[in-house]
């Protein structure tokens, strides 16, 4: 509550500052799911509507050189939070700083992609598991980041130094009692790089690094280290994607893939997707292949029907999943 507050504060002190530009966007997301769910004797069928995710971004500009944002969440499986507060500042094209909590330059398929532009209702299993074993809060960390495009945009970086790689966590020193209350200290380094050879086509790679002291663990450190690539291909109504993650957290290895396709025909766009990943080094190889239509009724209200079948090689039980999305997005800046 006083994270909301101080950025409540912080908005009306934005609003309120002379030469500031505001703006809002967001988007509602209304589910309709339906699993089957094997148990001892039977299987069941689990299923209901639900507001999957709920966000409102004010957004703006301080000065010519100056930009903010702030994006609140109201998820269907998580408390209402913050997700981004930040401000960038642009030196030149070629450098841009920001500051602030905000999504590290990791997986293209985390929060560098928009949840309402995802092509499946879903981010890919990897993805999510990527982005818990990296201790990170809804894909986001709070630090200091450089980046900047070259040669004409047809480079892009990105590198970042932020807290212990959770975002939620509280290691400040405080004044209140004679001991210092660090919770997992340390740090963490992001580094992102991608190319855009010719339109349409994006080639991308990542690495992310850091360790943090683990408070319950006497000279402890947890370590969490990860890497991945992307081949993107999105032009007039072709739309191809391939990312490749793997990744090391507390000792435990993971890694997996996912791939896209979709063409536009239209306003519909039939999509499949496959994906391939293994939660644990030695461990149980899970698969999922999904099939659906996403269908564009306007530009700012898309429809998208998912069936995702899933398959694990150790213990395979029954477990496909049908979903339905309606999706209604804004932005007051036209």
């Amino acid at each position: 509550m006083k994270r909301i507050i101080l950025v409540v504060l912080l908005l009306v002190f934005l609003f309120t500052t002379v030469n500031s530009e505001v703006n809002f966007k967001g988007l509602v997301q209304n589910w309709f799911s339906m699993s089957s769910q094997e148990n001892v004797d039977t299987t069941d069928s689990i299923y209901g509507f639900s507001n999957r995710r709920i966000r409102l971004a004010p957004y703006g500009t301080l000065n010519k050189k100056m930009r903010w944002g702030v994006q609140f969440a109201f998820d269907k499986f998580a408390p209402p939070s913050v997700l981004d507060v930040y401000i960038e500042y642009f030196v030149s094209r070629e450098a841009i700083l920001k500051f602030g909590k905000f999504a590290p330059p990791g997986t293209k398929g985390a929060a560098l992609t928009s949840s309402g532009a995802l092509d499946l209702i879903e981010r890919a299993s990897i993805v999510q598991l990527w982005g818990g074993n990296s201790g990170l809060h809804g894909y986001r960390a709070f630090g200091a980041q450089l980046s900047g495009k070259l040669m004409e945009g047809k480079i892009y970086y990105a590198f970042m130094l932020s807290n212990a790689l959770t975002a939620s966590n509280n290691w400040l020193p405080s004044v209140k009692t004679a001991a210092t209350t660090n919770t997992h200290n340390g740090m963490g380094i992001w580094g992102r790089l991608e190319a855009y050879p010719v339109p349409g086509l994006q080639i991308g790679g990542f690495l992310g690094s850091g360790s943090e002291a683990d408070p319950a663990l006497v000279e402890s450190d947890i370590k969490r280290n990860s890497y991945g690539a992307n081949i993107f291909y999105k032009r007039n109504s072709i739309n191809l994607k391939f990312e490749y993650l793997s990744g090391e957290s507390n000792g435990i290895k993971y890694s997996g893939m996912y791939a896209v396709a979709g063409y536009r025909l239209n306003k519909v766009e039939p999509i499949i997707g496959f994906e391939s990943f293994t939660p644990v080094e030695e461990g149980e190889k899970y698969t999922n292949f999904s099939g659906g239509i996403n269908y564009f009724h306007a530009k700012n209200v898309k429809f998208q029907f998912n069936y995702v079948m899933r398959s694990e090689d150790i213990t395979d039980v029954d477990n496909d999943i049908i979903y339905v999305n309606l999706q209604y997005s804004f932005n007051s800046k036209k």
